[in-house]
């Protein structure tokens, strides 16, 4: 299993501040998707009564904190909260969220576990991002590109020179990038809006992204053994439908218009590679 199956466990068992002197581990185990679902709205709520909390928090005359702002002697961005509560949140994120949760008096030991099934998750873009180091705040850039999420299409333009022409090309940690409705064998003729929705008829969409935790071509034939982690909103073998790693067994790779691609059920998965390494985003404090 290569490291983005140890990342998902890093959410799975996300060290946290159950109170202000002992940690515990918590599973970040939903999928949350901005603006999808009971779990978007959850967190909407959650979030706005946090950022309510922050003032006080912060000691601040204002209404707002700034965008950095100061608890306890530690710096917490604002942007980095509602990516917490957006299914963008890494691990640190994550703690940090949960610790000023705890100040605010708004989880304790007994909640805090609930708090973060209810509330919190992280989308297939969020995870990612955070995999492949990109898009999150810190004290000294506040804003960063990709900070509010990055789509697939875009994880797919990133890089036009690392996308896998052959099955041999295939990389742990690569992005897999999940397209449906492929014209022409072409991923690249991208689906035009139509009254609000992507129109089939004009191209594909790219509408899903994961990474490759695993993969071996099996010699003499024209198929892989391929395992992608991700976050789909499926139900995963931790009980929710988060992160997870999952295994596409054998699977054919086929090179069409000079990529390759493999079939999930009627859609197809392209490859490309990450310029630069891989630098996934951590939790802040882990303790043994």
């Amino acid at each position: 299993m290569s490291d983005a199956g140890d990342y998902v466990r890093t959410y799975l068992q996300l060290q946290v501040w159950k109170d202000e002197m002992f940690t515990t581990n918590i599973p970040i185990r939903q999928y949350l998707q901005s603006g999808k679902g009971t779990q978007s709205a959850n967190a909407n709520a959650a979030y706005g009564k946090l950022m309510g909390a922050l003032p006080k928090l912060a000691g601040s005359a204002a209404n707002a904190a700034p965008e950095i702002f100061e608890v306890q002697g530690d710096k917490y961005s604002k942007t980095s909260l509602w990516r917490v509560f957006n299914g963008k949140g890494a691990p640190s994120e994550i703690q940090d969220a949960l610790w000023l949760a705890l100040l605010a008096g708004q989880v304790n030991e007994k909640t805090i576990a609930t708090y973060a099934d209810t509330n919190l998750g992280i989308d297939c873009g969020g995870f990612v991002a955070n995999y492949w180091g990109i898009g999150r705040p810190s004290p000294t850039e506040p804003k960063p590109n990709y900070a509010t999420g990055i789509k697939p299409r875009a994880v797919w333009g990133l890089n036009p020179k690392l996308r896998r022409t052959s099955a041999s090309e295939i990389q742990v940690d690569d992005a897999a990038v999940f397209f449906e409705d492929v014209k022409g064998d072409d991923p690249n003729i991208a689906a035009q809006l139509k009254d609000g929705k992507y129109d089939s008829n004009t191209g594909s969409q790219a509408f899903h992204i994961g990474v490759v935790a695993s993969v071996q071509a099996i010699a003499g034939t024209d198929l892989v053994d391929l395992d992608i982690a991700e976050s789909s909103g499926a139900r995963a073998s931790s009980g929710g439908t988060g992160v997870n790693v999952r295994s596409l067994g054998q699977v054919k790779a086929t090179v069409a218009k000079g990529l390759v691609w493999c079939p999930d059920g009627k859609n197809r998965i392209y490859f490309t590679g990450k310029d630069g390494d891989v630098s996934p985003y951590t939790p802040t404090f882990l303790f043994g």
